[in-house]
């Protein structure tokens, strides 16, 4: 691609040195190409942070599920099975809807977060 473009840049340079350009219009062919290369340059990043940040998800989902297969067959929930897959659990303030007592409990995992 880099060279697709260094090629473009040297045609519009002999369309101008040829007199076929004016010197205006190359000026503003150029620096719309300038402009679209750094555009695509700053999509090409944003595009691989993704790819990287999915990844890295995919990976701890693949954690995730190695610890949950090596404990799917435990009888009690002791403190190592609890500090290993999960990160924390979130108490919400008590509350009494139509007369019962309810409290939201929500369970951060290692690796995955809330589901």
């Amino acid at each position: 691609m880099e060279r697709s473009i260094d090629d473009t840049f040297i045609s519009l340079y002999a369309d101008k040195a040829k007199g076929i350009l004016t010197e205006k219009r190359f000026l503003k062919l150029t620096d719309a190409m300038e402009k679209e290369q750094e555009n695509n340059q700053n999509r090409m990043q944003e595009i691989a942070a993704v790819i990287s940040e999915e990844e890295h998800s995919e990976g701890d989902v693949r954690t995730f599920m190695e610890e949950i297969k090596r404990y799917a067959a435990i009888t009690e929930l002791d403190e190592t099975v609890l500090n290993r897959l999960i990160n924390r659990i979130l108490i919400g303030k008590p509350e009494k809807i139509d007369g019962v007592r309810t409290q939201e409990v929500r369970i951060v995992y290692n690796f995955v977060g809330e589901l």
